[in-house]
């Protein structure tokens, strides 16, 4: 199984995003406890006048925080929140409840 998408959309500040989902089935189980390699983006495109993004929205998976978000992005990248889960399909759950809050 391996899933690679991206989509764009308009948030409700009127910001473009994209949406970006990777998952791939994955046999190294000491990086990837769970069998599989899961990251879920939302990226806030055009920020400036030069044209640059930021990720907002961050949900991915690796050891030694399993599933876990990034919830201080885009300032602080290394802060995480683990998510106590063993399934891709529950942090996509997750992701799409974050991405909500700024797209809806």
């Amino acid at each position: 199984m391996r899933i690679d998408r991206s989509s764009i959309t308009t948030g409700k500040d009127g910001h473009r995003y994209k949406t970006s989902v990777f998952i791939e089935e994955h046999q190294d189980a000491d990086k990837y406890p769970e069998g599989v390699k899961a990251i879920f983006r939302l990226i806030r495109l055009d920020v400036n006048d030069e044209n640059e993004s930021e990720l907002v929205v961050l949900v991915d998976n690796h050891k030694p925080f399993g599933f876990h978000s990034h919830d201080a992005l885009p300032e602080n990248h290394g802060y995480r929140v683990q998510l106590h889960l063993d399934d891709w399909r529950e942090a996509w759950k997750v992701f799409q409840v974050k991405c909500q809050e700024i797209l809806k």
